[in-house]
């Protein structure tokens, strides 16, 4: 799993830089979820900068990169997927071999068809002066609190949460890519 800040432009242009694993081996999956997952960050005053347009043009450029990096692999397709952790404001992203591919998560998963409502999410939550993690909007448990080290509880969280997560396949056509396959 990896981590990055975006602070600039600049920032993500070294995200679409870096290379991927494409297998096409289901059995290596594990290994690609820790070498293609990753945990983007953005700093605050940069998100302040940016509209939703913004943002979708900046994702549209990642998934055309990674689009490029599966067709280069000769490994596609891939399946290609995004969400947004609202807890720690990431927004997360990943890419692994296969079409419709179980994705690693342990609750249930709400397949959308459009990555813009976690945009808008992300932007909402980032650009709000809202601080989600300030004492006041935190809740301490103590022990003989009842809900202290309940496990089950905590099970039930998990089965019972839901999560948005936009999947496409890759590689996206383009007019690129279909005239590599011509020569090729």
């Amino acid at each position: 799993m990896n981590y990055i800040t975006i602070y600039s432009f600049e920032d993500f242009q070294a995200l679409l830089d870096i290379d991927i694993l494409i297998t096409g081996d289901l059995t290596r999956q594990q290994e690609e979820k820790e070498y293609n997952t990753w945990h983007i960050s953005f700093d605050t005053k940069f998100m302040k900068t940016l509209t939703l347009l913004d943002i979708y043009n900046l994702l549209k450029q990642l998934i055309n990169k990674r689009s490029q990096q599966v067709f280069q692999s000769n490994n596609g397709p891939a399946t290609f997927y995004l969400w947004y952790d609202e807890q720690s404001f990431n927004l997360g992203f990943d890419v692994l071999s296969g079409i419709n591919t179980k994705l690693p998560f342990n609750c249930k998963i709400n397949i959308l068809h459009t990555p813009i409502s976690i945009l808008k999410k992300l932007l909402n939550d980032t650009q709000s002066d809202t601080n989600y993690l300030s004492w006041e909007n935190l809740t301490i448990l103590n022990p003989g609190d009842p809900d202290f080290d309940d496990k089950d509880d905590n099970d039930d969280y998990l089965t019972n949460l839901m999560i948005d997560v936009y999947v496409t396949t890759l590689p996206k056509p383009t007019i690129s890519t279909f005239l590599k396959s011509l020569i090729s």
